[in-house]
């Protein structure tokens, strides 16, 4: 009877404790709910950083001469950048990072894909594009 009466005791300890562990995870993930906005701008920042760091360094001589960059090179730079973006908000602000999407794939796919959109709306090749075709005409 008594060993009854200490195995109930234990599944109710334990079922508080699991009840306490989830309603502090939901609490978590609710706080990056609300806070999704600022996370997002931090991001933002220090990847609008990144981005013109490699770009000055890389890439803006291809935009000067209106050209694209190779794929193979353009994957070494966005390589680069994603590790550039990493050092920038150092270990802590990544690992929150890599929680709010999910998982670490989710977010490198999103700082690849934020890479990507910018270099394609590469506002000095555009010109310099433009400049070249008046010229011709």
């Amino acid at each position: 009877m008594e060993i009854i009466l200490l195995c109930g005791i234990f599944i109710m300890v334990l079922l508080i404790i699991s009840i306490y562990i989830k309603d502090a995870l939901e609490k978590k993930r609710m706080r990056y709910v609300l806070r999704f906005k600022s996370y997002i701008s931090v991001l933002n920042y220090y990847m609008d950083k990144a981005y013109e760091l490699i770009h000055k360094d890389k890439m803006l001589v291809y935009s000067l001469e209106a050209t694209k960059v190779d794929d193979k090179d353009l994957n070494k730079y966005s390589k680069e950048f994603v590790v550039l973006v990493s050092n920038m908000i150092g270990p802590m602000l990544e690992k929150e990072f890599i929680y709010l999407y999910g998982n670490e794939s989710t977010y490198y796919f999103n700082l690849l894909e934020y890479f990507n959109s910018k270099y394609e709306d590469d506002e000095i090749r555009k010109t310099a594009l433009d400049n070249l075709t008046d010229s011709s005409t």
